[in-house]
C-alpha cells in the first residue's frame, strides 16, 4: 500500500493489484494543462508506474473554466468546480480513467458516480512570500506601507491583513508562471506591460502562494517567507486522484498510492468545510496535525472563520482520539466489529503545547455504520479495498470536522458567515459566458 505511518491493517496489504484487461493496458490520466497541474500528474503516474510496473499511462490535457477566466477574482466567478468540472465531464464521457487535482480545488461533495481514490503527498500545506527583487530577504512586516501583495485567496487577505494592516493586497490571477512574471515584469490587468498605456501598471512587491506548489516547480530559492502563524486553505499542498466510483480496476491501483495520514487530516478539515458550506468566497482556515501512538493516536483540528476585511475572526480547537493496532496485531477488525458504542480512553496522547478539547470519548452508532459499509465514503473519499478499522478512523475524523464545525457557528460563526454572504450578495457579478468563457463585466463608472 501507499504511505501508511500508522501501521495500520487495511485489506490492500494482503491483495494484489488489480489489473486492467489488454483493451485498458494504456491508463488516460486527465490533468488540467498548467506547468504545474502537469507537474504533480506525472508526479502521480511516475509513483504508479513504480508501484505498477506493468502499466502503461497517457497524460490527456484538459482546459478548465478556472484556467481560462484570468481577468476575474476567483470569489467572483463561484465556488463549484472551477478547476474540475471539464475533468469531472471527461470521467462522465470515459475520455480518462481517472485526474489529478489539487486537492483544495475539489468539492467537499462530488456528482454521483465519483469519488477521490486516493489522496497523496501532502508534504507542506503553508503559505509562502515571494519578494519582488526590490525587497528579496525581507519579511512581510518590514516591507513600506501600502506595498502591493498579490494574492488570489479571500482567506489570505483577510488573514494578513489582520497581521500586517499597513500592507494593501491586490487579486492576482493566473497560473503560478504567469503570477511570478507579473511579480517580476509587471503587468496591465492581464497585459504586458506597454500593451496598452491607457492602463495602469500594477507593480507587485510580493506575493503569497502555496508552499507545496512554490517546490514542486523547484521554485524554492525564490521563498522569503513561511507563513508558519497562518492556518492555510483546506486540502491545501494535497493531491487527490478522482475516478469513477465503480472502476473496481482503477480504485485499486490508486488505492497503493493513497496515504492515510494525509486522507485522515484532509478528512476533517474537508468535513469541517462542507458544515459551514464555505468555499473560495469565505475567509475559512484550517490546521490539522496527526500525532502518531500505540494503539491509539490523536487528531487535532484548528480553524477560523474571518471577516473580509480580517477585522472580526472566530476561532477554535479540537481532538479526536484514533485506534491504531501494531502491525503484529491479529484483530484487524476489533473496534469496528464491536455490536455497541466503543468507549475511547482518557489518557490518549495530547498536544504538547497547551490543552486541547476532546471530542467526546464515544465511537457513535453512525460512526460505527460507516466502518461496517464497504461503500462508504468520506467528503468524497473512497478507498477501495480498505478494512473497517481504516473507515473508522476516517468516520471519526469526519465527525471532528463536523463537530468543530458546529462550535464554530454557535459562537458567532454562523453570524460572521451570514454576514460575509450578505456582503458578496451586494457586490456585482460577472456573467460568464459557458460557450466562449468570455467575462460580461458590469460597467463601472
Amino acid at each position: 500500500m501507499g504511505s501508511n505511518p500508522l501501521g495500520l491493517h487495511v485489506l490492500t496489504s494482503v491483495m494484489p493489484t488489480a489489473v486492467p484487461s489488454d483493451d485498458r493496458r494504456i491508463i488516460r490520466v486527465g490533468s488540467r494543462r498548467s506547468q504545474l497541474a502537469l507537474v504533480q500528474t506525472n508526479l502521480a503516474v511516475q509513483l504508479l508506474k513504480g508501484k505498477n510496473p506493468g502499466l502503461e499511462f497517457k497524460v490527456v490535457e484538459i482546459s478548465t473554466v478556472g484556467d481560462k477566466v484570468l481577468n476575474v477574482a476567483l470569489s467572483k466567478i463561484g465556488d463549484k468546480g472551477l478547476f474540475t468540472k471539464e475533468l469531472e465531464n471527461a470521467l462522465f464521457d470515459r475520455e480518462v480513467d481517472f485526474v489529478v487535482h489539487s486537492l483544495k480545488d475539489v468539492s467537499t461533495s462530488l456528482p454521483s458516480g465519483l469519488v477521490l481514490g486516493c489522496i497523496f503527498d501532502r508534504t507542506t500545506p503553508e503559505d509562502v512570500v515571494l519578494m519582488s527583487s526590490k525587497y528579496r530577504g525581507l519579511k512581510l512586516d518590514e516591507l513600506p506601507d501600502g506595498s502591493v501583495i498579490g494574492t488570489s485567496a479571500l482567506r489570505r487577505v483577510a488573514t494578513l491583513s489582520r497581521l500586517y494592516p499597513h500592507l494593501k493586497f491586490v487579486s492576482i490571477r493566473g497560473n503560478l508562471n504567469t503570477r511570478l512574471r507579473k511579480l517580476d515584469e509587471g503587468h496591465q490587468n492581464g497585459k504586458d506591460v506597454g500593451a496598452d498605456l491607457s492602463i495602469p501598471v500594477i507593480n507587485y512587491d510580493a506575493l503569497i502562494l502555496a508552499r507545496a506548489g512554490v517546490e514542486r516547480l523547484g521554485w524554492s530559492d525564490r521563498i522569503d517567507q513561511v507563513l508558519t502563524d497562518c492556518m492555510h486553505a483546506v486540502g491545501q499542498g494535497a493531491l487527490a486522484c478522482e475516478c469513477r466510483q465503480d472502476d473496481t480496476a482503477i480504485l485499486s491501483i490508486l488505492s497503493s498510492l493513497h496515504s492515510e495520514s494525509v486522507a485522515l487530516s484532509t478528512i476533517a478539515e474537508r468535513s469541517l468545510m462542507r458544515r459551514l458550506d464555505g468555499g473560495c468566497s469565505t475567509p475559512i482556515g484550517v490546521r490539522c496535525v496527526l500525532t502518531e501512538g500505540r494503539p491509539w493516536s490523536s487528531l487535532q483540528l484548528s480553524a477560523n472563520i474571518l471577516s473580509l476585511d480580517g477585522s472580526q475572526c472566530v476561532e477554535g480547537c479540537l481532538s479526536t482520539k484514533l485506534l491504531c493496532h501494531p502491525k503484529e496485531s491479529e484483530d484487524e477488525c476489533s473496534l469496528a466489529n464491536s455490536l455497541g458504542a466503543v468507549e475511547l480512553p482518557e489518557s490518549a496522547p495530547k498536544n504538547d503545547q497547551h490543552s486541547v478539547p476532546e471530542m467526546r470519548p464515544v465511537v457513535t452508532d453512525d460512526e460505527l455504520l460507516m466502518a461496517k459499509d464497504h461503500s462508504s465514503t468520506f467528503t468524497g473519499i473512497f478507498i477501495n479495498p480498505s478494512s473497517p478499522d481504516a473507515r473508522l478512523r476516517m468516520a471519526r475524523a469526519q465527525s471532528l470536522g463536523r463537530t468543530l464545525a458546529e462550535q464554530l457557528l454557535s459562537k458567532g460563526g454562523a453570524q460572521l458567515l451570514s454576514e460575509i454572504r450578505a456582503q458578496s450578495a451586494i457586490k456585482s457579478q460577472p456573467t460568464v459566458n459557458s460557450s466562449t468563457s468570455s467575462i460580461l463585466l458590469p460597467s463601472v463608472s
